[in-house]
């Protein structure tokens, strides 16, 4: 009996670090496309430097300046807009991802825990 016992708990276990590593794997896919997701803004703020350096060499006067200024605040803003979009996309998906997981997890490792309890009760009546 101690033996059976022994082995459920085991099983019991190996779901566990299953689901631990499956909650792994999300997190590392999450982090990448954070990542991604910061190179892409850096990149931005660079360009947009570089822009502003560019108006402001080449702008006689001070109505040019402010125009040319105008028109990339306009453009960045869009950028960055669809930057946050891209963002919340990602935070929706993970979302999802993560609920799907826990679902299945807690569901699979209920399961297996009441059956485990289920078989100990039943050897347990036996003997």
């Amino acid at each position: 009996m101690q033996t059976d016992y022994l082995n459920s708990v085991s099983l019991f276990g190996k779901d566990y670090i299953t689901a631990a590593k499956e909650l792994v794997d999300i997190n590392g896919k999450l982090m990448s496309k954070v990542l991604e997701s910061q190179i892409g803004l850096a990149n931005l703020y660079v360009e947009g430097s570089e822009k502003q350096l560019e108006v402001a060499k080449s702008s006689s006067d001070a109505k040019d300046f402010i125009s040319a200024q105008t028109a990339l605040v306009e453009e960045f803003t869009a950028k960055l807009t669809e930057a946050a979009q891209a963002n919340s996309a990602v935070a929706q998906e993970v979302s999802e991802e993560l609920k799907a997981w826990f679902e299945k997890s807690v569901e699979k490792g209920v399961k297996s825990a009441d059956e485990a309890v289920q078989e100990v009760v039943k050897q347990a009546q036996a003997a």
